[in-house]
C-alpha cells in the first residue's frame, strides 16, 4: 500500500502537473481578474501539453526510461526541449502583452531548467522536489495564513520519491535546495522592483 500511494502521490505532484497551477496562482495573484487567469492558464497548458507530449512519445519510442526520465543519462534532451518551448514561450508571452509576473514566471522556469541541465551533470537532483519546493514557497510567502500547509507538500514528495525509489537522499536535498534557492531569490529579487 506504501509504494502505490508513494507513485499516486509522485503523479500528483509531477513537474508538468504543477507547472498547470503557477499560471493559475500568479495570473490572479496579480490581476485579481478570472477570466484572464483562466485564458493565460490555458495558453500556458498548451506548452505544458508539447513538452509532456514530447516526453510521453519518447517514452513510447523507448528512448526514456520512463515519464519522469529517471536516467540522468536520458535528461539534458528533455531540458533542451524544455528550455526551447518555454523560450518561445516566454517570447510569445512579450508578444502578447501577458501579465508581467507570468514572464516572470516564465523566465523563472528558464533559470530552473539551466541550473537542472548544470546540476545533472553531477548528480540527478530530483526535479520532482525542486519545482514542489520553487512552487510552495512563493505561495506561501505571497499568501500566508493557511497556505503555510502547503509547505507539507515538500516533504511528502520528498518521502514518495524516496519510497518509489527514484532518488537517493543527496538527489531529493539537491532538488529541494535548488527549488528553494530559486523561488527565494527570484521572490525577493521581484519584490524589490515590481509592486504587486
Amino acid at each position: 500500500m506504501t509504494v502505490p500511494f508513494a507513485k499516486f502521490i509522485s503523479l500528483l505532484l509531477n513537474p508538468l502537473s504543477l507547472a498547470i497551477f503557477a499560471p493559475f496562482v500568479v495570473v490572479y495573484r496579480t490581476t485579481g481578474d478570472l477570466d484572464a487567469t483562466i485564458q493565460w492558464t490555458i495558453y500556458t497548458l498548451f506548452f505544458i501539453f508539447l513538452v509532456g507530449c514530447f516526453v510521453l512519445v519518447g517514452v513510447k519510442k523507448r528512448k526514456f526510461s520512463d515519464i519522469d526520465v529517471s536516467k540522468r543519462e536520458q535528461r539534458p534532451i528533455v531540458f533542451f526541449v524544455a528550455f526551447v518551448f518555454s523560450g518561445v514561450y516566454l517570447l510569445t508571452l512579450f508578444w502578447l502583452d501577458a501579465p508581467i509576473m507570468l514572464s516572470v514566471l516564465a523566465s523563472s522556469i528558464i533559470v530552473g531548467i539551466v541550473l537542472a541541465y548544470l546540476i545533472n551533470k553531477k548528480i540527478k537532483a530530483s526535479m520532482h522536489v525542486a519545482v514542489v519546493t520553487a512552487f510552495t514557497i512563493p505561495v506561501v510567502l505571497s499568501f500566508r495564513g493557511l497556505y503555510v500547509l502547503l509547505l507539507l507538500l515538500i516533504p511528502l514528495i520528498i518521502w514518495a520519491r524516496l519510497v518509489t525509489k527514484r532518488h537517493t537522499a543527496p538527489e531529493v536535498i539537491t532538488g529541494g535546495m535548488v527549488g528553494a534557492l530559486l523561488s527565494v531569490v527570484i521572490y525577493f529579487g521581484v519584490k524589490m522592483f515590481i509592486d504587486y
